[in-house]
């Protein structure tokens, strides 16, 4: 239980970060899943949870610091930077993030970070569902190291199984991307083979016949930007 002494001392900073790796398991079936599936920590799910725990405790909120779709393995995180920055300027004492994974995933930088930088600067660093809290003598330095440990090894065996997964995939033949290519639609049937898109299968044909008749890739593209066809990328959108 993390208790806050004298709670008007302190200026938070809410950490939320979710990140856009996943998991893929060659077991039977490749089943693919995000990481917010597995830890059930969406972005909107982080920040009530940290805006719950500084109500409760009648801690002052700065800002929230959102980090969507970026890896834990790296802390060049634009929001992440921002907070730094923020720090630097006395604009914030204390960090709260839902657990120690939202923060990062490479015990080094982790350790860096709890053990160093924040002492530094007079931050205060909760890690809620963890019960890691620097400023409270008794919030275990073993616990916070093996639970970074985790978070590491968690990523790298993440890794790991997704290239593994990729390898069986493609030895079996299997389609490796998300969306089909230009000119083709995934079976209905059977989503690791493609068949013909009627739509966009007949452009595809025409570029190659324009092409086969003379035409530059500059001719080409001017001629279907004028017929308003889509571009791929819109293709995948709808």
């Amino acid at each position: 239980m993390i208790t806050i002494v004298n709670p008007e001392k302190y200026i938070a900073g809410l950490y939320e970060r979710l990140s856009n790796e996943n998991i893929e398991v060659a077991s039977g079936e490749v089943v693919v899943s995000n990481e917010d599936e597995l830890e059930s920590g969406s972005i909107s799910t982080q920040k009530i949870f940290n805006e719950n725990f500084c109500k409760e405790r009648n801690i002052r909120i700065y800002n929230h610091y959102t980090d969507d779709e970026v890896s834990g393995a790296t802390f060049d995180r634009p929001d992440f930077n921002k907070m730094i920055k923020d720090m630097e300027n006395k604009k914030i004492n204390m960090v709260i993030v839902k657990d120690l994974s939202r923060f990062g995933r490479l015990s080094s930088q982790i350790s860096y970070y709890l053990e160093e930088y924040f002492i530094e600067k007079g931050v205060r660093f909760i890690a809620v569902n963890d019960d890691i809290d620097t400023g409270n003598a008794e919030s275990s330095e073993e616990i916070t190291q093996f639970k970074a440990f985790f978070n590491e090894w968690f990523l790298r065996d993440t890794s790991k199984k997704i290239r593994n997964g990729k390898k069986t995939r493609a030895k079996e033949g299997k389609v490796m991307t998300t969306y089909a290519t230009y000119g083709y639609k995934k079976d209905p049937l059977d989503h690791n083979h493609y068949v013909p898109d009627p739509d966009t299968a007949p452009i595809v044909r025409r570029i190659f016949m324009m092409a086969r008749n003379g035409k530059t890739p500059t001719d080409i593209g001017k001629i279907l930007t004028d017929e308003r066809v889509l571009v791929p990328s819109e293709i995948c959108r709808e």
